[in-house]
C-alpha cells in the first residue's frame, strides 16, 4: 500500500476514534438538568483521573467538554476543533485533518459506527465500559460478516 494510501487509512482511524470517544463521554456521562431537561455532560472527578490515566491523549476533549450542555452542534464542534488542534499536523501531516472529515471514507466508517451504537445500545447501557472496551467491541463487530454486509450496502461500489 502506497505511504499516501496508509497515512489516509491510519488518519481516518485517529479521527474516528475521536469521535468514538466523544460518543463514549455522552453515553455514559450525559445529564439531564432542568426543567426542561437539558443535557449537560457531567464527568465525575474520579472518572476525569481515569481518563487522565488510560486515554491521555483524550483528556482535553474531556475536559473541554466537561460541565458543558450537549447538543449536536457542541459535540460536533469539540470533535473537530480537537482533530484541528492535537491531531491534525502532529498526528498526520498537515491538511489531513480536512481531507479526512469530508471523505466518503470516514463518512462510511461513521455510518457504521452509528449502526453499531443503535444496534448494541442495550449491551452498552447493562453497565459502564471502559472506551477501550468500546473500541474492542466495535472492531470485532466491524470486522465480521453483518458489518461487511452493512458496509456493501451502504458502499456498494466499494
Amino acid at each position: 500500500m502506497p505511504k499516501e494510501q496508509e497515512e489516509f487509512r491510519d488518519a481516518v482511524e485517529a479521527v474516528l476514534r475521536v469521535v468514538i470517544f466523544e460518543n463514549w463521554l455522552r453515553f455514559y456521562f450525559i445529564v439531564g438538568k432542568g426543567e426542561d431537561e437539558r443535557l449537560f455532560l457531567e464527568i465525575p472527578e474520579k472518572s476525569m483521573n481515569k481518563i487522565k490515566n488510560l486515554y491521555p491523549q483524550y483528556l482535553p476533549l474531556a475536559e473541554g467538554l466537561k460541565h458543558r450542555e450537549i447538543d449536536f452542534q457542541t459535540s460536533q464542534k469539540a470533535v473537530c476543533e480537537f482533530v484541528l488542534a492535537r491531531l491534525d499536523g502532529q498526528a498526520f501531516p498537515q491538511n489531513m485533518a480536512q481531507i479526512v472529515l469530508s471523505s466518503a471514507a470516514f463518512q462510511l466508517q461513521m455510518q457504521l459506527f452509528n449502526a453499531w451504537v443503535q444496534m448494541h445500545e442495550d449491551q452498552l447501557d447493562q453497565g459502564f465500559l471502559q472506551f477501550d472496551q468500546w473500541l474492542d467491541l466495535f472492531d470485532q463487530w466491524r470486522n465480521s460478516q453483518g458489518a461487511k454486509e452493512l458496509l456493501e450496502k451502504l458502499h456498494p461500489d466499494g
